[in-house]
């Protein structure tokens, strides 16, 4: 998934499998994280001000059926050895990158 973090904040839509979401990036300058708001397409909020961190799936504490299949990581895959979430890197080296939920 793309994310420019020079647009912060802003709301983008993202179709997940079979479903549209609106996501709403923003920027904590006092905490210097960023933060992902998830929405339905009808505005109904599903999780509110969850913190970007790298490798940390988003929206993993709170989640039921209404929630992306998917699970989205942000990641950076070139080898550079990040292990933080910057606005020097978000949508850069570090990206959302979709994987599949495992189902037990």
């Amino acid at each position: 998934m793309d994310i420019d973090a020079a647009k912060v904040p802003y709301t983008v839509t993202v179709k997940l499998d079979d479903r549209s979401y609106r996501f709403t990036v923003r920027y904590n300058d006092a905490g210097g994280f960023f933060t992902v708001d998830l929405a339905t397409l009808q505005g109904e909020l599903l999780c509110g001000g969850d913190p970007v961190r790298y490798g940390r799936p988003l929206f993993g504490v709170v989640e039921d059926e209404r929630f992306p299949l998917p699970v989205i990581i942000p990641q950076c895959l070139t080898g550079e050895g990040i292990d933080t979430v910057t606005p020097e890197n978000f949508g850069g080296a570090v990206k959302l990158y979709l994987h599949e939920r495992r189902v037990e």
